[in-house]
């Protein structure tokens, strides 16, 4: 230890004592004692690792569960089959009319289910078959023909085969090889008459021509004015002459 004065007073400093090493031995043995405590609370988890269970538990490889029996019908059969559904029978006339039967038991003073059935076995009411109500249903093609298809026909399918395999370009070439065919033959024989295709335009004004001829050579009737046909019959009143004499007209010569 070492003396240190320090104005009246006198310290005594002393050496800090040692630090001690955490026991690694200590340690493993407190999460071991962890691990076999089964406590809730003491049980420590591992990093990416679920808490360990505290209940005695099988193996990890365990599978919980009941185990089902296959099923005979799987997914491939469900598909390639398809099963109708077929309608319950609807009640005909050999059936009972259980409303008009409690009906008549209530109104004989049936209480209970035993004396309804007891009363039953004493009378037998049929069902009647009920009328239309309303107007008839109609009938549509599909109820006599049952092929017959609604809605707008549809184009037919694109022939993808031809459109692949090259047929519509194949014909265009043929056609085109036959007309060059076709020209080359005409061009070498040497009294051969050879046609001229017109375009559009050029037959257009031929036809335009021949119209305007034929109206310069029969040109149509003049019309005459027009005139409602209640007043086509009645001749007028005034002449010509008394028609140019108009009083509104400035007299020029006095001027």
């Amino acid at each position: 230890s070492a003396v240190r004065a320090s104005g009246s007073r006198t310290w005594h400093l002393s050496k800090p004592p040692p630090v001690r090493e955490r026991s690694t031995v200590g340690s493993a043995m407190s999460e071991e004692y962890r691990a076999r405590s089964r406590n809730a609370v003491l049980v420590k988890d591992d990093i990416g690792k679920a808490k360990p269970t505290i209940y005695d538990l099988p193996h990890d490889q365990h599978a919980y569960g009941r185990t089902e029996p296959p099923d005979a019908e799987g997914a491939r059969e469900v598909i390639s089959t398809w099963a109708s559904h077929v309608p319950r029978r609807k009640a005909g006339p050999e059936c009972q009319d259980f409303r008009k039967l409690n009906r008549m038991a209530a109104m004989d003073g049936v209480a209970s289910a035993g004396q309804l059935a007891e009363w039953r076995t004493t009378r037998d009411i049929k069902l009647v078959p009920k009328g239309p109500e309303g107007a008839l249903p109609k009938v549509i093609p599909s109820d006599v023909i049952p092929s017959f298809a609604y809605g707008k026909k549809s184009r037919p399918s694109t022939p993808i085969h031809s459109v692949i395999g090259g047929r519509y370009a194949a014909e265009q070439e043929q056609a085109l090889a036959g007309l060059y065919r076709k020209h080359a033959e005409e061009k070498d024989m040497p009294n051969g008459k050879r046609s001229i295709k017109l375009t559009l335009a050029a037959r257009k004004n031929i036809m335009n021509a021949k119209s305007n001829r034929a109206l310069m050579d029969n040109p149509p009737p003049e019309k005459g004015h027009w005139k409602m046909s209640k007043f086509k019959n009645i001749p007028g009143k005034m002449s010509p002459e008394e028609l140019g004499k108009s009083a509104s007209m400035p007299n020029l010569a006095a001027a």
